[in-house]
């Protein structure tokens, strides 16, 4: 189409709200009477928007602004290059630039929009969870390099998921990710396409791995008099076992978290409010940092992840452990015990700081030697 005009704005679709309040930014271009849309992946609540300057109003939104001004001037340049060339633009040439394919394209590839989809996401979410994001990408581009959008099917879903079996993959966290970023597609229009929904949500995998209580004792009374720099990580180690923390939460807890026989505070990972009571064990090792420590300090020493689980894994040999130490087994060994002293799971799951007892049931391995008790004593005949 030879073009006469054009005009190219940046407009809130307050038609799309979304459930956290935010609508969605189109960049409209109109060209003679011919009137396109495009989504740009960018969202604002309404109130902070000001359709006659196109833009976000107050603080906060200057990265927003610039983003909406250089998509804008990136597609009246690209329109008024083509007018000066005398080169007539149809409605998918304006479309597959903005979608950055080439000529040669014929789709939007998965790993553009999911390098876009990432960039915005990884805003509001906890840095532990943006590690499985891009876990994701890195599977997918091993799985089908040069994917595009429109390929993603119930089909690919199926295949896909086989992948991750064999891979041996964590397929709960990869398919309940990868839905969340189809979701994002099919939004912003780029995905038409909904029949991979079909592949039915992966339930977590229940962590049947943990300590018994005979293992925690070895680790507790193993010689580390040699190993002296073995001391904090079996602490927090141990600290985890009896209250079920996080690394993330044992290393951020303050002396204020503390009080009164209970840990109150809200979860780096969730940022969820926990409230777990400290037991014996537990508290003899806060005693042994809490006078080192000012109010407001941190009550065990810093020290990094990967150091602790390396850390963990010699103190396993030293205490003749079979099994693999690292730091979240912990917080599978005291699920675990937990339910197999019969406590309800409703409790396990408040001290867990769960939001779902899904959540709960993943960490609580059952013991069998438990769960045949429990069916010998169970009477599935009718008494007459």
């Amino acid at each position: 189409m030879e073009i006469n005009y054009f005009t190219v704005r940046a407009v809130l679709r307050t038609d799309k709200i979304r459930k956290d309040g935010t609508c969605p930014i189109h960049i409209v271009l109109q060209r003679n009477n011919v009137t396109q849309k495009f989504s740009s992946s960018e969202f604002i609540e309404e109130r902070y928007w000001d359709k006659n300057t196109e833009q976000g109003i107050g603080k906060g939104f200057g990265n927003l602004n610039a983003v909406i001004k250089k998509k804008k001037q990136k597609l009246e340049d690209f329109i008024r290059e083509s007018k000066s060339l005398g080169r007539s633009l149809s409605k998918d040439e304006i479309s597959n630039f903005w979608n950055g394919k080439s000529d040669s394209e014929d789709d939007l590839l998965f790993s553009k929009f999911y390098e876009s989809f990432c960039k915005r996401h990884f805003l509001t979410i906890k840095e532990s969870t943006q590690i499985h994001y891009v876990t994701l990408g890195k599977k997918m581009k091993d799985f089908k390099p040069g994917l595009k959008l429109s390929e993603i099917d119930y089909s690919f879903m199926i295949e896909f998921d086989n992948y991750l079996i064999k891979t041996n993959s964590g397929r709960y966290n990869m398919i309940k990710f990868l839905k969340r970023a189809l979701k994002e597609a099919v939004k912003l229009e780029v995905l038409k396409n909904e029949s991979w929904k079909g592949l039915q949500n992966v339930s977590p995998r229940a962590r049947e791995v943990y300590l018994t209580i005979p293992e925690i004792n070895q680790i507790k009374t193993c010689d580390l008099s040699l190993k002296k720099h073995l001391e904090l990580t079996r602490n927090m180690f141990l600290f985890s076992c009896y209250t079920g923390m996080r690394f993330s939460d044992v290393i951020a807890l303050k002396k204020e978290n503390y009080k009164n026989g209970f840990i109150s505070l809200k979860q780096v990972k969730t940022n969820v409010d926990l409230k777990v009571p400290v037991n014996v064990d537990a508290k003899k090792i806060i005693c042994k940092f809490y006078n080192q420590r000012e109010e407001d300090e941190n009550i065990f020493p810093p020290i990094e992840n990967q150091t602790v689980n390396r850390y963990l894994k010699t103190i396993g040999e030293i205490a003749e452990i079979k099994k693999t130490l690292h730091f979240h087994l912990a917080r599978h060994t005291f699920g675990t015990t937990l339910l197999n002293n019969n406590v309800n799971v409703f409790y396990i799951s408040k001290m867990m700081g769960h939001k779902k007892l899904s959540q709960t049931y993943s960490y609580t391995g059952v013991d069998v030697t438990q769960m045949k008790s429990i069916m010998n004593n169970v009477n599935f005949n009718s008494k007459n």
